[in-house]
């Protein structure tokens, strides 16, 4: 466990707890996750609140309105408004950048041109909660309407992709010291690493990834595997679809919403994913493997 005096890292908190043991109650310190609302605005004008993982702000509200289709490419803003603590450690990615310190918990995105809330095709009602992204994005039709059929041409070996849960566990620093966060882990072509991003919320992790590489300007993600540590629900889907994303790898099981996104937006989705094996739900002729690997 930790040491008697654990020092929190960003993403922590230190906090007294009383260990249950054959002894009797012992005091101790413990690390558990932060968790905290973050307001998003479109041009000064209230998007969502969300409850987050401080720390990496500016992916995270990035990466939640390229979901949303309100930003498709970094070019399109013109300026964000964030307070220090939630500029994270990527850099700013060209983006001119305002560090106001009374806006904690609040990320500000000012848009080149102006934004009309609805104009993007959803149903937006996004929710106070790390529990669920986009869950406003009400229809399938909706989805066909807005993202393009998944392009690419690679193909994925299967064995590299059983490699992946074990890959994104040893990456989660946080979830190793307080047990208490999602991953998720985008595997890039041409790379054997993955790059990670961990959060209270699941779809948080997610959009914090697309966040990251909007920043990069590597957007569309194609020919890109995503795994994520819980669920594959529809949001989780619906995000890999507007980044453009191949693959969609999850340790856990998908919902049928799940499925039927993916399928009907080209993603290959794998569920129960672990070494040996898992379950090809969507689109197998992306991958290849030796006979009898999949079971």
């Amino acid at each position: 466990m930790q040491s008697p005096n654990p020092v929190a890292r960003a993403g922590e908190v230190a906090v007294k707890v009383k260990r249950l043991s054959p002894q009797g109650p012992l005091e101790a310190m413990d690390h558990v996750v932060r968790e905290d609302p973050l307001q998003v605005l479109v041009d000064s004008m209230p998007l969502g609140i969300l409850m987050r993982t401080p720390g990496s702000d500016l992916e995270l509200a990035l990466g939640l309105l390229h979901s949303e289709q309100i930003v498709r490419h970094r070019a399109e803003v013109a300026q964000v408004r964030l307070a220090p603590s939630g500029e994270g450690m990527l850099g700013r990615g060209g983006l001119q950048v305002e560090l106001d310190p009374e806006a904690e918990n609040l990320v500000d995105v000012h848009l080149l041109h102006p934004w009309t809330q609805g104009s993007s095709g959803w149903q937006r009602a996004l929710p106070s909660s790390s529990a669920c992204g986009i869950c406003g994005a009400a229809t399938l039709d909706a989805i066909r309407r807005t993202h393009q059929w998944v392009g690419g041409s690679g193909t994925f070996e299967v064995e590299r992709l059983q490699r992946l849960p074990d890959l994104l566990k040893s990456a989660q620093q946080l979830f190793r010291s307080t047990g208490g966060l999602h991953a998720a882990g985008l595997l890039l072509p041409g790379s054997d690493e993955l790059e990670v991003a961990e959060d209270v919320g699941r779809h948080n992790a997610v959009d914090k990834l697309v966040g990251r590489m909007l920043l990069a300007d590597r957007l569309p993600l194609t020919d890109s595997c995503l795994v994520v540590s819980g669920r594959a629900g529809f949001e989780i889907v619906q995000k890999a679809a507007a980044a453009g994303i191949a693959v969609v790898a999850s340790i856990s099981a998908p919902s049928s919403l799940a499925v039927e996104v993916a399928e009907s937006t080209g993603i290959t989705l794998v569920g129960f994913l672990r070494p040996g094996g898992g379950n090809v739900y969507t689109h197998a002729e992306k991958l290849t493997c030796q006979p009898g690997v999949l079971r």
